[in-house]
């Protein structure tokens, strides 16, 4: 296994650095595996994906090692299987999304995959961009009228709007390698008084952190992710902007889905116990994860002030 000399975050020297797990799903680099830095509180892959590999997997790779994880129900393999999986997920969103956003905002969503979200906020009559890698995605997007683009520097080169009045990014950030280059990118493009809102999973997901189910642990830390944040290393990273921020908690999955993964080891349970423990309960499960900090998503919202 090698060893990283520092933190790539916050550069706390090796005597920081512990291994978390030498399991990456989907990995195949010789000895790579997950530290956590003791100062600063990331947990990080090494070695990473050259940028080679990188452009390679998120161009022709992604939506196949994705449906491998989520399986049938994820809707991987097309759009509009993707836009119906993921509507639970948008709603879920929209609550802390509608009060931030004006009417008739600009908004720019990076990692737009499908466009299940921004179709919806484009009929309520939001001015939506996308930025999509995959080909298999943006392209759908593309004949359903929006416009998209490969990446920031592309949005930049080819854009006739060059600043917006939020910028939202869902379960993107972790896969950057350069997470604070990534969010002052974004910030460059925000209007005065923008926001960013994003979502990422959380290193305190109760799964690893509560349960200890030994074959999540081999499932969740994945070789599409460079960094996994807690709170504390999230503040961390943001503190570096110099803006505003706030950071929220959220529980995507539910008691159903947990038991699943105690019971047989595996992903796929949203739901399958609802009708007999009853939305309520399933609800304040979700509720008790978030007021303790063992959620499995946290939010960010930076101001650009």
């Amino acid at each position: 296994m090698a060893l990283p000399e520092k933190c790539p975050m916050c550069l706390a020297g090796r005597e920081k650095q512990s291994v978390v797990t030498p399991h990456v799903y989907g990995g195949n680099v010789r000895g790579h595996a997950f530290f956590h830095c003791q100062d600063c509180d990331v947990r990080y892959q090494y070695p990473g994906l050259t940028p080679e590999e990188e452009v390679r997997f998120y161009a022709a790779e992604f939506e196949g090692f994705m449906a491998g994880r989520a399986g049938n129900k994820g809707g991987w393999d097309k759009a509009e299987d993707h836009i119906r999986a993921n509507e639970p997920t948008r709603l879920r969103r929209m609550k802390y999304l509608q009060p931030i956003l004006a009417k008739g905002a600009s908004l720019l969503e990076v990692g737009c995959s499908s466009g299940f979200m921004l179709f919806p906020l484009a009929e309520a009559g939001h001015d939506c961009v996308g930025i999509e890698p995959s080909g298999v995605f943006s392209e759908y997007v593309k004949e359903r009228g929006l416009p998209v683009y490969e990446s920031l520097n592309q949005l930049r080169q080819l854009a006739v709007r060059s600043q917006f009045d939020a910028i939202l990014h869902f379960f993107v950030m972790e896969h950057i390698a350069q997470p604070r280059a990534f969010l002052e990118a974004q910030l460059a493009l925000l209007k005065p008084g923008g926001k960013i809102i994003f979502e990422i999973p959380n290193a305190a997901d109760p799964l690893y952190s509560v349960y200890d189910i030994p074959a999540f642990e081999r499932f969740y830390w994945s070789v599409a992710h460079p960094w996994y944040f807690s709170e504390s290393s999230l503040h961390y990273l943001l503190g570096q902007l110099g803006r505003p921020y706030e950071i929220l908690r959220d529980q995507r999955y539910d008691l159903s889905n947990h038991m699943v993964w105690a019971r047989d080891g595996r992903p796929g349970g949203m739901g399958r116990f609802t009708e007999a423990l009853g939305s309520e309960l399933e609800e304040s499960y979700k509720q008790a994860l978030i007021r303790n900090g063992k959620c499995d998503t946290l939010i960010g919202i930076i101001s650009n002030e």
